[in-house]
């Protein structure tokens, strides 16, 4: 696979924010993000702490991210530009205060343009599950690349466990609030996009499986790796990049 897919088009992307109130512990995860991010410490000091989001959407935690410390540069990427318009809508101050990048670009591209070592904190909500797999696999290796040592990769998204039992009892669970938001809306059209685009989320060559993901994520390098957070399939995942003796 070349390139990422452009999965946000159309009715989901019109109405993403109406989408998203089908996440309703989103907040939760963004909140962990903002604090890692407020504590994190570079083993270099720095006037600047440089931070690349991907997958910025219409910029909901972009907002949180820029409001997590003084010191933040942050580059946020998206390669669907609906979703890059709202953003730009909506950060017109940041982005005028040099606070803040958009940039329209498939993340793979991106992350290949960035020097080594180059980036403090690697940071995503919701948005690596959309890759399949081994496309998603070189992106992993790309982060860890340009990471400095120290730095830190976290990313809120959807991680369902590996057991098979597990995973079909959360399941429904996942998908109820969506129905429980996008009904009383009206909205069975959203509705009915919305549930395909998740079963296909959960599809063998897309699923980011808990277990798995960890293992992956040692073998490329990250250490200190964990999960905080769960809430049905989604949690917070962090690894960091080692030091140099």
């Amino acid at each position: 696979m070349a390139r990422s897919e452009r999965r946000f088009q159309g009715k989901i992307s019109a109405d993403y924010e109406l989408v998203m109130r089908g996440i309703p512990h989103l907040s939760a995860i963004d909140e962990q993000l903002v604090n890692a991010i407020r504590a994190y410490t570079p083993a270099v000091p720095a006037p600047r702490l440089n931070v690349l989001e991907i997958g910025c959407g219409s910029g909901r935690a972009t907002t949180r991210f820029l409001s997590s410390r003084p010191d933040i540069k942050l580059v946020a990427i998206d390669n669907e530009p609906e979703m890059l318009a709202q953003a730009e809508q909506s950060l017109r101050d940041e982005i005028k205060q040099h606070k803040l990048e958009l940039v329209q670009r498939d993340a793979l591209a991106y992350l290949q343009s960035v020097g080594d070592g180059c980036l403090d904190i690697v940071a995503s909500v919701m948005a690596l599950h959309n890759f399949e797999r081994s496309y998603r696999s070189r992106v992993l290796r790309e982060i860890h690349r340009v990471l400095k040592p120290g730095g830190l990769f976290i990313n809120g998204d959807k991680y369902p466990p590996d057991d098979p039992t597990e995973f079909y009892r959360i399941l429904p669970l996942h998908l109820a609030p969506f129905f429980d938001t996008l009904g009383p809306a009206g909205r069975a059209d959203l509705l009915k996009e919305v549930v395909l685009h998740e079963l296909a989320d959960l599809a063998p060559d897309r699923v980011m499986k808990e277990g798995e993901c960890m293992r992956q994520a040692v073998e490329i390098g990250f250490s200190g790796c964990e999960f905080t957070g769960r809430r049905n399939f989604d949690a917070v995942f962090r690894g960091y990049v080692n030091q140099k003796a």
